[in-house]
């Protein structure tokens, strides 16, 4: 009876070590000044409401945030926030960087450490891309899972939307993260889609896209919608022909895909998105 006790004891404690699900987001919240009077609420303060419901409703555990401008108005969005997750960002003595920005829960993971480099031929130093851009960065942090003890690292970023800065930043982050002896989580607005060159100079037998790991999509909404309704519309009008924004795993990473969910909640009487991109949310199974 002991030893059974024991036996038991031990298939429990095992199960609670590797097993667990947890949310990643990927959201581009479009910046302030981006507003189009007919689409999109007139007011950040008015945005930022929606963008704090958009987070609160999926509740992630993990979210790569990008196109905030300044690191002012994340610190807005984090009153709200901050007391779910940790915040990081590059914030430094001559140069703030809110873009992108990593929400970690702080219930649920240890940070191990967090860096960031420049997409540029700089190696990693500051810079304005290959061809003159916005500057962009990678940001990306080493987490411990309480739940399962796993350690991973999670990213993300924010490509230049120039075509001559897409493969080369798609090459950099594959060659980098590859480099790493860890399970690696990649939510980002990388500007590319699926069918572009780019997404495969990106995935370059690194990763595999969550999305192609589950039948159909998810659509959270709260009105009538189309599949179409998840584009960009700059990007492209079809769904999923039109994705840019992308929640990749290393392959052989010990997760499994459980759900991979499209936000196409509008809001006010006008019924409109909160950004001009929509959130999306991979529900990931550690093994």
């Amino acid at each position: 009876m002991k030893n059974l006790f024991i036996l038991s004891f031990l298939i429990l404690t095992s199960s609670a070590t590797y097993a667990g699900t947890m949310k990643v987001m990927a959201f581009n919240a479009m910046c302030d000044f981006c507003t189009k009077p007919k689409e999109y609420s007139l007011l950040f303060r008015t945005r930022l409401k929606q963008i704090e419901d958009t987070i609160e409703r999926s509740d992630p555990d993990l979210i790569g945030l990008q196109e905030f401008r300044t690191t002012r108005q994340l610190k807005r969005l984090g009153k709200k926030l901050d007391k779910e997750y940790h915040i990081l960002y590059s914030n430094g003595y001559l140069l703030n960087y809110a873009d992108p920005a990593l929400f970690i829960r702080k219930s649920r993971f240890d940070i191990l450490s967090h860096h960031a480099f420049w997409l540029g031929p700089r190696n990693g130093g500051f810079s304005f891309g290959w061809k003159l851009g916005i500057p962009r960065k990678v940001r990306y942090a080493k987490l411990r899972d309480k739940e399962t003890g796993r350690v991973f690292i999670f990213a993300s970023s924010h490509f230049d939307n120039r075509m001559d800065n897409k493969a080369p930043s798609a090459a950099l982050v594959n060659n980098f993260f590859g480099s790493f002896n860890l399970p690696v989580i990649f939510a980002a607005d990388t500007n590319i889609k699926p069918a572009i060159e780019p997404y495969q100079v990106l995935m370059n037998n690194l990763f595999e896209d969550t999305f192609h790991a589950v039948g159909a999509p998810t659509y959270l909404a709260n009105t009538d919608y189309s599949p179409n309704d998840a584009c960009n519309l700059s990007k492209g009008k079809t769904f999923p022909e039109c994705r840019v924004d992308h929640i990749m795993i290393s392959i052989g990473a010990p997760f499994r895909v459980l759900d991979w969910a499209v936000d196409v909640y509008r809001y006010g009487k006008r019924k409109v998105f909160a950004s001009d991109h929509r959130a999306v949310i991979a529900t990931l199974e550690t093994l």
